[in-house]
């Protein structure tokens, strides 16, 4: 895969298709229609208000529709975004892909709710003809691309231990909405799948899990989750997801990995690595977001977005297995169900 992909690296044409026009239904339509040589060429959308929206504001030529299946059964596509709640993720690859089984699908994370539905679509599509993306679009930072490039060169030394974190303030009091409704599947599925997929990423699935979990305002998710986890390598980490932090406008990520010549620490907006005393002449390295000229010749919102977007779609022209696929994206899910697993005890 490129992972540095750009718009010059189109090779094919593509119709598409949107279910789900929440934030990030909207979100990847307006990236795809800046995209040249792609179309989106219908939206789908449940909610009587979101459909009356999207036919008020979206261009005529997009057709709306209220039942996904009659969108592909009605429209000539080559992909579909799904972007709908966690919960009927699997559900819509699978009735997408009884439909037609050459369409490309591309899902918001996770894949699904637990480690079952997960690796269901994972049967559904290794049975059907297209490619298929889930959107961990932090694999596509260039600080979290230069982070696994420094760990596999081994510039921190044999990793002794990591302590990582991902924090945010979307849930702060009481409330009924969405957030709260056992449903989503708390802070687990919602704000830390993109943190365990970067260290599946990183270090490879772990051996052992052992957590707790809290919960501080939701009655029926958890709010608080931590992780500590083993891997065969010896190396031995601990995570802390909480959405119930102050002063965290946006959601924040770090991973600061110990090793045996020094420190390398990760975060949303730099790779740094400070040596330590054994580390011979080894020095110091900084590398800053703003560094990396890898920004697309558009922003709808963070760049990550449109280069995962651009690299789906790369796929589907040349039949490539995209990053994350769902046997990956699965993994994720496996994680989350032995974190949950190890917190009942």
């Amino acid at each position: 895969m490129n992972s540095n992909p750009s718009q010059s690296d189109r090779s094919t044409t593509a119709n598409v298709g949107v279910v789900g026009l929440g934030k990030m239904g909207l979100l990847h339509t307006g990236i795809i229609s800046s995209i040249p040589g792609v179309s989106v060429t219908a939206v789908s959308e449940k909610e009587t208000f979101l459909i009356a929206a999207a036919r008020a504001l979206l261009p005529k030529r997009i057709a709306v529709y209220k039942d996904y299946q009659k969108m592909v059964s009605e429209e000539q596509l080559d992909a579909v975004f799904i972007t709908t709640p966690i919960g009927t993720h699997v559900e819509v690859v699978n009735d997408l892909l009884k439909l037609n089984k050459d369409l490309s699908l591309f899902v918001e994370k996770p894949l699904g709710a637990s480690y079952e539905q997960a690796k269901n679509a994972c049967e559904v599509a290794a049975r059907s003809r297209g490619v298929y993306m889930v959107g961990f679009q932090k694999r596509y930072s260039p600080v979290f691309q230069k982070a696994k490039q420094l760990i596999e060169q081994n510039l921190q030394g044999t990793p002794i231990f990591y302590r990582a974190y991902c924090y945010s303030s979307d849930v702060l009091r009481e409330g009924h909405a969405w957030r709260f409704h056992k449903s989503t599947g708390g802070v687990l599925l919602d704000l830390a799948p993109h943190l365990l997929d970067l260290l599946i990423w990183f270090f490879g699935e772990p051996t052992t899990t052992l957590a707790v979990k809290k919960r501080v305002y939701s009655s029926e998710v958890d709010d608080y989750v931590h992780a500590i986890m083993s891997y065969e390598s010896g190396l031995q980490g601990h995570i802390d997801a909480c959405w119930s932090i102050s002063n965290f406008r946006l959601p924040e990520f770090s991973i600061q990995i110990h090793g045996k010549n020094g420190i390398l620490t990760v975060t949303d907006d730099y790779v740094k690595f400070s040596p330590g005393r054994g580390s011979g002449n080894m020095g110091g390295q900084t590398y800053y977001k703003q560094s990396f000229n890898t920004s697309p010749s558009f922003l709808l919102a963070d760049a990550d977005y449109t280069m995962e977007d651009i690299s789906f779609l790369n796929s589907i022209g040349t039949q490539t297995n995209p990053d994350p696929d769902f046997a990956q994206a699965a993994k994720v899910n496996a994680l989350i169900d032995r974190i949950l697993e190890s917190a009942q005890g």
